[in-house]
């Protein structure tokens, strides 16, 4: 808004001469008649001189330097109506986005009464397919009822038959009868099994119907999201039932056919009964017949069983010698298998020897992965360091740019204020040139308009003067953000190097870890199958012996602890009594030696016997008590020498245990290092699944408004930023922020916008 102001009052100004110019000539035209008629006696010089001038000025407004102004004018138009362009198409945007969100919501109202709409419809077909399963149940009732009536008719009808047939025939009739008795009975089971299997069938597509519907209750919500396709499944089940209530229809049509079937049997039953008599006194001359000649080959396959008792007691004498010889078989087989065992055993070890230096090679290779994965953590930690003190120095050099931008338009607003003023000055000079009348006067003013013309040169000049600054200072600034762009494309080139070889290292370390991982797997395989195999052979010969003698080596173990516990305690107190009687010596010893120190000397003969005594019997003592020093100073040397030895082992188990600590650390390191690859992974998959179009949707309102605490969480969540990269995300913009507030002058507080497009220039 500022330099849209500047502009119009730039153009305000240029329009400003040509008026002033034309009021001038009007001036003079006007004045030329009054000094006419008042002053007759003006000569025609004067007015041809201010012709003359009136021309410099024109030449001095139309030099170079206005035009330079000029056409930096016109630049700065086309910037304002590139920025108005802008601003328009951002408002149009907006109002697209407004109308998109109000046809959204519009669709989302109507997709939500539809849906409504579609559960009222289901909740209404569901109630009325509950009817039709009601109905259905009692159909299925009712037609179970009928059966049994049925049946129970049926049965009163074949107890009629018998007692009409019991009464009229005679012995031979009553067999006849039992035999129809039986047919009839078969053929009522089959009934009965018929209808059972119609009605199980019909239980079955019950139950069919009840698991659909269940399964229909279960899918309201995917209905709900589909109604169209589930109306069409409705549909269809409908056509379904219809069908299965024509089933049942069919059913109770078939089951009156065959009850209409029974009825014609049962006449035809009795027509049939002699014809059935004869054909069964046939059939029992047959059988007659038959059996005679069962008798003949039941003679015959006896004497058949005789011969292949007498080959069995053959076969069983020659099984007695084989199973000998098997014996003697399994036993050159047993030790076959020791010697098989030795050479197991013997591979075995090998096996193992290998597999530890393998182990040892992998572990290895794993800690140099460890070390080369820390250093390069490091080189990145460096090469970010360094690429955020280059980016600090980016952004202030984007600061001075934009304060020296700021610089070149206060010049330009100085000195389009300037020029207002030389062109008000020069207006005055016109006028009171046109006033004068004297030659005096316009001298005056000639000099007033060459000083004016040398004030102009003047300010030309300080122009002039700061464009070459700005042009050497934007020079300077384009030199060192070449330089730093080198320096990037360096740091960058690093980078790819680094992950490269990174990459390559992990891909090496995969490969030999997989093929080691391989290996192992394979060696483990084939020492578990060969000590399956061993396991098995010993399981039949050596279960027992093994088991007798885990428990011996239990039972002395329990045993051997047992003393040492023993001989332990007793050897503490030992040490524990010896320490008493060592401390107690040495208390004597130094009694004895401060008492003889003290002692005074006596010299007279008298006491000199006693005093030999004396002495005597306390050097026995002093060289007991030596004795028993010295015996005392070996048990302490050996317990001093026992004490270095468990010093020893616990210095060992300390360098055991630091040595463990130690890889518990790379344990830990390299869970962690796994553990950032796999939220990496996680990352990438999860930004895989991103809706671009709401992404994009999201920068574009981030880049229009601005408002970075409140859209930056949504693009990290989008996008998956690491902590790290958040932070230097927030880092970043305080920093860009802080720089903004200083570069950016009071005065321009009320014009700035709220966009990171006010960063760029168009």
């Amino acid at each position: 808004m500022g330099s849209e102001e500047n502009n119009l009052s730039e153009n305000h100004i240029e329009e400003q001469p040509s008026e002033n110019n034309e009021s001038t000539n009007g001036n003079s035209e006007n004045s030329h008649p009054e000094n006419d008629e008042t002053t007759g006696e003006q000569p025609i010089q004067t007015v041809e001189e201010s012709q003359a001038r009136e021309g410099q000025i024109s030449e001095v407004d139309n030099s170079d330097a206005v035009n330079r102004l000029n056409e930096e004018v016109k630049r700065l138009k086309k910037e304002i109506s590139e920025q108005k362009q802008t601003q328009k198409a951002a408002e149009a945007a907006l109002e697209h986005l407004r109308v998109a969100h109000a046809e959204a919501d519009g669709k989302a109202q109507e997709l939500s009464r539809k849906l409504a709409e579609a559960e009222k419809k289901l909740e209404q077909e569901i109630k009325e397919r509950d009817e039709k399963y009601v109905e259905l149940d009692t159909k299925l009732q009712r037609l179970h009822k009928r059966a049994k009536q049925r049946i129970q008719e049926v049965q009163k009808e074949k107890d009629d038959l018998e007692a009409r047939y019991k009464a009229e025939e005679a012995e031979k009739i009553e067999k006849a009868v039992k035999a129809e008795k039986q047919a009839a009975q078969h053929e009522l089971e089959r009934a009965r099994h018929q209808a059972n299997e119609a009605l199980r069938a019909l239980d079955g597509e019950r139950q069919q119907l009840r698991a659909s519907n269940t399964k229909l209750k279960d899918n309201l919500e995917e209905m709900r999201r589909a109604s169209e396709a589930k109306d069409n499944a409705m549909e269809k089940l409908q056509q379904t039932i219809f069908e299965k209530d024509q089933m049942i229809e069919q059913f109770q049509g078939s089951i009156q056919a065959a009850e209409e079937k029974r009825q014609a049997s049962l006449t035809e039953l009795s027509a049939k009964h002699q014809k059935q008599i004869e054909s069964l006194e046939a059939q029992l001359r047959d059988a007659l017949e038959e059996r005679s000649k069962a008798a003949e080959t039941i003679s015959s396959l006896q004497a058949v069983l005789a011969e292949k008792d007498t080959e069995i007691a053959e076969i069983e004498a020659a099984s007695t010698g084989e199973a000998v010889r098997l014996k003697a078989l399994m036993e050159e087989w047993k030790g076959e298998l020791l010697l098989v065992k030795s050479h197991h055993e013997k591979e075995r070890q090998k096996w193992d020897a290998n597999f530890k230096s393998l182990k040892s090679k992998l572990e290895e290779s794993e800690n140099a992965l460890v070390q080369m994965e820390i250093e390069s953590t490091k080189v990145k930690s460096q090469l970010e360091a360094e690429i955020k003190v280059q980016s600090q120095l980016v952004q202030s050099r984007d600061a001075e740019l934009s304060a020296a931008k700021d610089e070149i338009s206060r010049l330009e607003s100085e000195f389009s204020a300037y020029k207002v003023r030389a062109h008000a000055l020069l207006q005055k000079k016109e006028a009171d040139l046109a006033a004068a009348k004297n030659t005096d006067m316009v001298k005056a003013h000639e000099e007033a308009v060459k000083e004016a013309e040398g004030e102009v040169a003047l300010a030309l000049a300080e122009r002039d003067k700061a464009v070459k600054e700005l042009q050497d200072a934007l020079l300077k600034n384009e030199k060192e953000i070449s330089e730093r762009d080198a320096a990037l494309a360096d740091v960058h080139l690093l980078l790819k190097n680094a992950n490269s070889q990174l990459n390559s290292v992990n891909a090496r370390y995969t490969s030999e870890k997989e093929s080691w991982r391989k290996n192992l797997e394979n060696i483990e395989e084939t020492w578990r199958l060969r000590y399956q195999t061993l396991e098995a052979q010993k399981m039949d010969q050596t279960g027992d012996d093994l088991k007798k003698d885990l428990d011996d080596l239990k039972i002395k173990y329990k045993k051997l602890k047992e003393e040492h516990n023993t001989f332990k305690e007793i050897s503490d107190r030992m040490m524990e009594e010896r320490e008493k009687e060592i401390s107690k010596l040495q208390e004597e010893n130094k009694a004895l030696r401060t008492s003889l120190e003290s002692k005074p000397i006596v010299e007279s003969s008298d006491r000199q016997a006693s005093v030999t005594t004396k002495k005597e019997s306390q050097g026995f003592s002093i060289e007991v008590a030596e004795q028993q020093i010295l015996l005392l100073a070996r048990q302490q040397a050996q317990r001093e020498e026992e004490l270095a030895q468990t010093q020893r082992h616990i210095l060992a188990l300390q360098e055991e245990i630091e040595e463990l600590e130690r890889e518990n650390r790379l344990h830990h390191q390299q869970e962690s290092m796994l553990k950032a690859e796999l939220r990496n992974m996680e990352r990438s998959q999860k930004r895989e699944g991103v809706d671009m179009t709401y992404l994009k949707n999201v920068i574009l309102k981030l880049l229009e408004t601005g408002e970075v605490d409140r859209l930056l969480p949504v693009v990290a969540t989008l996008l998956q930023f690491s902590p790290e990269e958040m932070k230097s995300c927030q880092q970043g913009h305080k920093f860009s922020k802080e720089s903004l507030s200083q570069a950016a002058p009071v005065a321009d507080n009320g014009n700035a916008q709220g966009s990171f497009f006010s960063r760029f220039s168009f």
